[in-house]
């Protein structure tokens, strides 16, 4: 199962949703950092051994893609309030079924 570590770029609404459905993600915010790169981004869930959650689309370029060892899971839009609770199931589902993967990105898009 996929433990999340959400960028400060994800609602923090979907955040608490998911930790209800039983999802282990920790916000970047929560461990008190903020404004920080893509790299460092990636070392931090690489030390927590967790998959990114990030509406950043850099993480799915040849940039930054090979350099993520534990996935990443990209919300390739902004939800509105409304559709929140259908992408938490979305990604709880997701987040169940799948172990990290090394360079392996996972698109919530809006359809």
């Amino acid at each position: 199962m996929l433990r999340l570590l959400a960028d400060e770029n994800i609602p923090r609404k979907l955040v608490v949703l998911l930790k209800k459905l039983s999802i282990g993600v920790i916000r970047l915010q929560d461990l008190g950092v903020r404004g920080i790169s893509g790299k460092e981004l990636i070392d931090i869930a690489y030390r927590l051994k967790r998959t990114i959650l990030t509406r950043d689309s850099d993480f799915t370029t040849l940039d930054l893609l090979p350099l993520i060892r534990s996935g990443v899971v990209y919300l390739s839009y902004q939800p509105s309030r409304d559709v929140i609770p259908r992408i938490a199931e979305m990604i709880a589902s997701i987040a169940h079924q799948l172990e990290p993967k090394c360079g392996l990105p996972i698109v919530v898009n809006s359809e």
